[in-house]
C-alpha cells in the first residue's frame, strides 16, 4: 500500500506554523505577553498576517499556543534530567548530591525568568477554557511520570516515603515552583537557607534513611 504524500501546501502550511511557533516562543522571552510584538513575529518568520489568523485564529491564539508548547516542552525536560539522576545513581548519597546540584540551579536567572513565564502561562489560562484544559493535562502527565521516578527510587530502596506517593509529587512540585515568591521578594541572601530547607523538606518527604538526612545538614 501507498504512503500517503503530503501535499505542497499542506506542507507549507506546518513549516509557517512552525516559524510562527519558534518566533512567537522568541518573542515571549524577549518581551513577555504584556509587550508581545506580533508585527515583529510576523517579520522575523517571514509569514502573511493570514496566515497567523488561519492557523491560530487571533494573536492572543498564537500566544497561548507557544506559552503552552513552552510549559509542556521544559515539564517534559526536567522529567527527564530527573528520571537520569534516577537511573543513574549508584546509593542514596549519589541521588542526594545529584538532588542537591538540581536545587543550586532553581535561583540561577534562567530559571527565575522560566518561572515568571510560567506564572504569564496560569494568567493567560484564566480567560482560556481551552489553554486552562491543555496546561491541566500536562502537569498531570508531567507528574504522574514524576511519580513514576519516584516509585523507581522506592523499588531501589532509596527512599521509604510514608504517604501517597503521588501526593508527595504534588508537596514537591508546589515547593520548587513556590521559589517563585522569593524570585519577587528579590533577597539573594535567602538563597542558601532556601536550599537547605527545600532538601530537608523533600527528604522527608520522600522517607530517606537517618543517614541519608544527615547529608543536608550545614558543617
Amino acid at each position: 500500500m501507498a504512503n500517503p504524500k503530503t501535499s505542497p501546501k499542506r506542507s507549507d502550511g506546518i513549516e509557517t506554523m512552525a516559524r510562527l511557533m519558534t518566533q512567537a516562543r522568541i518573542e515571549l522571552v524577549k518581551n513577555g505577553v504584556d509587550n508581545f510584538d506580533v508585527e515583529a513575529v510576523l517579520e522575523r518568520s517571514e509569514a502573511a498576517r493570514s496566515s497567523l489568523y488561519h492557523h491560530f485564529a487571533s494573536k492572543f491564539g498564537l500566544i497561548y499556543t507557544a506559552q503552552l508548547e513552552e510549559l509542556t516542552e521544559s515539564l517534559n525536560n526536567d522529567n527527564q534530567l530527573f528520571r537520569y539522576f534516577v537511573e543513574t545513581s549508584e546509593s542514596e548519597e549519589d541521588f542526594i548530591n545529584k538532588l542537591d546540584e538540581l536545587l543550586k540551579l532553581s535561583s540561577t536567572k534562567e530559571l527565575v525568568n522560566f518561572r515568571a513565564r510560567r506564572l504569564q502561562v496560569f494568567a493567560s489560562a484564566s480567560h482560556n477554557d481551552n489553554l486552562a484544559e491543555a496546561i491541566r493535562v500536562a502537569q498531570v502527565e508531567g507528574n504522574l511520570y514524576f511519580t513514576e521516578s519516584l516509585e523507581i527510587l522506592r523499588t531501589r530502596g532509596f527512599i521509604n516515603p510514608q504517604h501517597d506517593l503521588q501526593s508527595v509529587t504534588y508537596i514537591i512540585q508546589g515547593l520548587l515552583f513556590g521559589h517563585v515568591v522569593l524570585d519577587f521578594s528579590q533577597l539573594p541572601d535567602l538563597e542558601e537557607g532556601w536550599r537547605e530547607i527545600a532538601m530537608q523538606t523533600i527528604i522527608n518527604l520522600v522517607g530517606a534513611s537517618e543517614k541519608f538526612k544527615t547529608l543536608t545538614k550545614a558543617p
